[in-house]
């Protein structure tokens, strides 16, 4: 017994959970030396430190415990190889991974601070790029609920989406072209660059939108599209596509509603110039 120790021993000796232990010997990935019958006492030799400490190592390395056990049965240096091998490409994709979280990340601050400092209640046409969104035809009104939708655009994302400046409300243009408001025809989640979606996506080209940012969310919404609409036949432009609104900054992001930021964005041409009478 000189040479064994207790599993609270080895747990001590190499930092793990005495369950991870226990877990290890039900899997049969590391099974005691000796097991006193009268106790159930489990005892450890120095002999399996080399194999607890590989167990380790590679645990770090997020290898899996059945390629592990597989290794630990049959180990060679071609296997060990393949497996730190496997690792390192299984890193760079993670590295990869990150970057992206941290371009989203990047891009989730910058639309907070334009949000926070940009003029409000100021329509003016922009040059807006190329985007990609999701569309789901949903009528709804500026007061619903929208929970409902968004988890239905969101199903089909492969991973779990920031929602802020993403998802939005549409109106279709026949129904602009009225002045009516008060009704939205879509929902839509905007989707960032190289961001992977398993559905159909819609393309919204470059070009001039006619824009406006205010305080408030899509309740206040009616007021400045009639404000933007008349922006638009007063710069010379006509209505060409259906409007985009964003909810920027709201309640899942502040308390305070005075901080909330909504933009509406409407696709624009230049008006046709009136024919000359000859």
């Amino acid at each position: 017994m000189d040479n064994l120790f207790k599993i609270g021993e080895i747990a001590e000796l190499f930092h793990l959970n005495i369950r991870t232990l226990r877990y290890y010997d039900e899997i049969g990935l590391l099974k005691p030396e000796l097991v006193d019958e009268d106790t159930g006492y489990r005892y450890y030799s120095t002999t399996q430190f080399e194999q607890l400490n590989t167990i380790r190592y590679l645990r770090e390395l997020k290898v899996p415990l059945t390629e592990i056990k597989g290794f630990l049965q049959y180990r060679d240096i071609d296997g060990v190889k393949k497996i730190l091998t496997r690792q390192i490409k299984e890193a760079e994709e993670k590295q990869q991974e990150l970057e992206i979280i941290k371009k989203k990340i990047r891009n989730r601050i910058g639309q907070i601070e334009a949000a926070e400092t940009s003029r409000k209640d100021q329509p003016e046409i922009l040059q807006l790029p190329r985007r990609k969104a999701v569309l789901l035809k949903y009528t709804t009104r500026p007061d619903s609920d929208l929970e409902y939708p968004i988890r239905m655009l969101e199903k089909n994302t492969r991973q779990a989406t920031i929602f802020l400046g993403k998802v939005g409300l549409s109106i279709e243009k026949k129904r602009m072209l009225t002045g009516d408001f008060g009704q939205y025809d879509s929902i839509f989640l905007l989707l960032d660059p190289g961001e992977e979606y398993e559905g159909k996506s819609i393309t919204i080209v470059k070009g001039d939108f006619a824009v406006i940012r205010f305080n408030g969310t899509h309740r206040e919404a009616e007021k400045n599209y009639e404000k933007l609409t008349e922006h638009i036949r007063e710069s010379g432009y006509r209505i060409a596509g259906d409007s985009l609104e964003i909810t920027i900054i709201d309640a899942g992001f502040t308390r305070d509603e005075s901080q909330y930021v909504t933009e509406i964005q409407i696709p624009v041409k230049p008006a046709e110039a009136p024919t000359e009478n000859t």
